[in-house]
């Protein structure tokens, strides 16, 4: 769906990651690189992404226009409620995933019900950290 345009980049962050600081310290390293992956993984299986992201709602969006009854429109809105009750509930997956980016990234996952639109903030410097960090892994040197 929508989210795995974010998620996949994650994956092959962490999964760089890993490499890279593996001559640093393996053990750390490779703990590192599969507690991203998993947590990546994870939030795919579950769903965890923001409304925003959720293509879910795409769906249901394209099934209510296309509805004949307003019964079939009333299950759609049923089924569009609890996909937003399932995505505004606190996601562990989000936080162990957000824990590679530091502190604002555990508080906005843990408080995403709490922050509503300010979710934003931290949505457009997840991508921007990504860059930064695959640039930084881009330009060390190469280990033989």
């Amino acid at each position: 769906m929508c989210f795995v345009g974010l998620a996949v980049p994650a994956l092959v962050v962490f999964g760089a990651l890993a490499v890279a600081l593996r001559g640093l310290n393996t053990s750390m390293a490779a703990i590192g690189g599969l507690l991203g992956i998993v947590s990546e993984t994870i939030a795919l299986a579950l769903g965890s992404s923001p409304q925003s992201l959720h293509g879910g709602l795409v769906v249901l969006s394209d099934s209510y226009l296309a509805a004949g009854t307003e019964a079939e429109r009333a299950g759609l809105v049923s089924a569009a409620d609890a996909f937003i009750a399932a995505t505004n509930a606190v996601s562990w997956a989000g936080i162990l995933t957000a824990a590679g980016t530091g502190a604002v990234g555990i508080a906005s996952e843990a408080f995403r019900p709490m922050i509503g639109s300010a979710y934003l903030l931290y949505g457009l410097l997840l991508p921007t950290w990504f860059a930064i960090v695959g640039w930084k892994l881009y330009r060390l040197p190469r280990l033989a």
